[in-house]
């Protein structure tokens, strides 16, 4: 292969790389589709030479339309002009690699690669940027070294410089040094306070169902779709994990219904009582956790009602709601420390419950207007019971052993009506349960109110984490007791967790559970990465190299005779494999480096050093061709064997020719020609009297 296509095919990959780190986090969009399958035609074959001056007017016609663009959204449309930069970016990218190969364009190839991959880290720097940067720094080393090459070959017109295996596999290795002390400098050096995006998401990124503005039962016609989209995890520092099945993470409450959906009444301050009152009142343990993230496009944090405390660990704002919701400001991936009482209060504390209704009751009491059938209904379910516990329970009892839980959505908008779902349909999502059960409670003169959240997750084990996807998003109930606060209620039917049982049961989830727990590792101990966890590592090497391994536990164990630590046979075997693969990788890298042409360079200069002495050239003037043309043109001792020494040397240096012991020998015959001719020289010439070259053979 040529030099300049190999250079040219290793900057065409080294922009790939770069795109792919890039959709990683900002998706596949249209045009880095485009870009990506011009870099790919790029790769394969490049356009014909008298196909330049076309492309060359497309980029320059594309870039000007671009800018155009761009000014126009910044300037007249006040919007979001970052979309088109990166569009120009792309597109600049795309003609750059589809130029022909004489025109030099390196430099321009690796700052806008460069730059491509700089804007990934502004999206969601994941495993997938993460396997992009690795391959981004191999292929542009191997690109840089080999467009040094090219050049080189160029200056001193070397024909045909072969490229072989072995010098792109020593300059792979190379990038692989230079990604270990980058991550040496990583650990070394924590990250600073950061407010910008580090592993959330695009600003336009849709919202996640149920967690906008509004709810709505309107949908209809299709069937609920799976979404295995991990929404955030969560972590028990105390070590004690509770039973999933139990746990609903609070995430938004409406108090508006209009019949079709639930909304937020905008701008009102209502008062859900005071927090410390769940815990006093409430009693029973209390309950810390740590969580990882938030659902896509959701400025909400999610915690175990009563959240008590939260706590945030990553550069976010955290604002919390009268109503009981807790908000957050800041580009930032949330993470945050919170504590949660006991779930519910005591049966005894539900009953007694009583006092004067508040002013913002009324709030929690609209309804629209409902037909006299669900009335009636409504009174049936609350006759004989004689407190507000037993009513939400009378309700709450009779939707989960009257209806099914189906995936299905209603067949039109007249089937999605609530009054359907209540006498005709009597099966639905968590959402119609949940609605049924807060106007039915409302009809009663009970205030309720709609909640959306997650319901359980699932234990990965890998990670030692709780993981709460798509599929766990729940609806319930919030019922309002005087003296309590806001206590939930599930109406929903078992088979309300039906999309995170089947995601459960399926037979790639033991990979997906796997990766998520790489995915969750590098977010927390990469992505993270601050003081704190520069500290904790450091006191964990620290108590490793400690007498006693670090602990009761640890796996290095000393032997308290002065023999060193001692390894288990079990831990033993990884080291074992290691410290045999690194003695295999020396041998080998020994061999190679015997069979490298560093006997050939050292003779080449000693026969540069041997002529500079006697005065027929400056030493390291020149290249070897001008060298072996100088001392032709002069006459000088041994030139012709001394040419031919050179020769030899070009091809193992510059051509990548093994010479083999044969041309050793010619090598090694070659310079005692010319040393000897010298020494005649040296003795035959008058005191006094030198002769000196230049680089290009004119004598000085």
């Amino acid at each position: 292969m040529r030099l300049a296509l190999l250079h040219r095919r290793l900057a065409a990959g080294m922009a790939l790389t770069a795109l792919a780190g890039f959709t990683a986090g900002a998706g596949v969009s249209a045009v880095t589709a485009l870009a990506g399958l011009a870099l790919v035609v790029a790769l394969a074959r490049l356009p014909p030479p008298e196909a330049g001056p076309w492309v060359e007017r497309a980029v320059r016609a594309g870039a000007l339309l671009l800018c155009a663009r761009m000014v126009y959204v910044a300037f007249v449309a006040r919007g979001d002009f970052m979309p088109d930069v990166l569009a120009m970016l792309l597109f600049l990218l795309v003609g750059e690699s589809l130029r022909p190969l004489d025109a030099r364009n390196d430099m321009r190839l690796y700052a806008l690669s460069l730059a491509l991959m700089i804007a990934a880290t502004a999206y969601s720097p994941g495993l997938g940027f993460a396997a992009a940067f690795v391959a981004f720094v191999a292929l542009s080393t191997l690109a840089l070294m080999t467009g040094h090459l090219r050049r080189e070959s160029e200056r001193f017109r070397v024909p045909a410089v072969r490229v072989g295996r072995g010098f792109l596999g020593a300059t792979a290795a190379l990038s692989g040094v230079t990604v270990l002390c980058s991550a040496a400098l990583f650990v070394v050096f924590p990250r600073l306070p950061r407010s910008w995006n580090v592993q959330g998401r695009p600003g336009g990124a849709a919202v996640m169902a149920g967690f906008g503005d509004e709810v709505s039962l309107g949908e209809h016609g299709t069937r609920i779709s799976p979404n295995p989209e991990v929404a955030f995890r969560v972590e028990f520092p105390e070590g004690e994990v509770p039973d999933p099945a139990e746990l609903r993470w609070r995430g938004r409450s409406f108090d508006r219904f209009d019949g079709v959906r639930w909304s937020r009444t905008p701008g009102q301050a209502y008062v859900a009582g005071s927090w410390a009152r769940y815990a006093e009142r409430w009693g029973g343990p209390l309950r810390s956790y740590r969580v990882y993230g938030g659902p896509a496009g959701a400025r909400v944090l999610f915690g175990l009602h009563p959240l008590l405390r939260v706590q945030p660990r990553s550069a976010v704002r955290i604002l919390r709601d009268p109503t009981g919701d807790v908000r957050f400001f800041g580009s930032d991936a949330p993470s945050y420390d919170a504590l949660s009482a006991a779930p519910l209060p005591p049966e005894e504390a539900l009953r007694a419950a009583a006092g004067e209704p508040p002013a913002w009751e009324a709030r929690y009491l609209q309804l629209p207007p409902l037909s006299a059938r669900v009335l009636r209904l409504a009174d049936s379910l609350a006759a004989g019971e004689p407190t507000r516990l037993d009513r939400a329970r009378a309700v709450e009892r009779w939707l989960r052993s009257e209806f099914r839980y189906t995936l299905e959505l209603p067949r039109d908008a007249d089937e999605a009506r609530l009054e359907s779902f209540l006498f005709r349909r009597r099966a639905g999502h968590c959402e119609y349960f949940s609605t049924a059960m807060a106007v039915l409670l409302r009809a009663q003169g009970i205030p309720a109110r709609n909640v959306t959240g997650f319901l359980g997750g699932e234990w990965n084990s890998f990670g030692r984490y709780l993981a709460v996807t798509g599929n766990d998003a729940h609806s319930w109930v919030e019922v309002w007791f005087p003296g309590l606060g806001w206590v939930p209620f599930d109406p929903t039917p078992p088979g309300g967790r039906a999309l995170a049982t089947e995601a459960e049961d399926g037979w790639s989830r033991p990979a997906f559970l796997w990766l998520d727990g790489l995915q969750h590792r590098w977010y927390k101990w990469v992505i993270g990465y601050d003081m704190d966890k520069q500290v904790a590592v450091f006191r964990r090497v620290g108590d490793w190299f400690e007498r006693g391994g670090g602990g009761r536990d640890a796996a290095w164990r000393w032997d308290g005779r002065g023999g060193g630590p001692r390894l288990p046979p079990r831990e033993a075997l990884p080291w074992a494999v290691g410290a045999a693969v690194l003695a295999w990788l020396l041998v080998r890298g020994g061999r190679r480096r015997r069979r490298t042409p560093g006997a050939e360079s050292r003779a080449y200069l000693a026969l540069r050093r041997a002529y500079a002495r006697a005065g027929y050239a400056e030493e390291g003037a020149g290249g070897p061709l001008d060298f072996a043309a100088g001392l032709r043109a002069r006459g000088a001792p041994g030139a012709e064997a001394a040419a031919r020494a050179v020769d030899l040397y070009v091809r193992a240096r510059f051509g990548g020719q093994a010479i083999g012991e044969d041309g050793r020998a010619a090598l090694a015959g070659a310079l005692a020609e010319p040393r000897a001719a010298l020494r005649v020289a040296r003795r035959a010439r008058p005191p006094g009297r030198k002769r000196a070259l230049t680089s290009t053979g004119r004598p000085q």
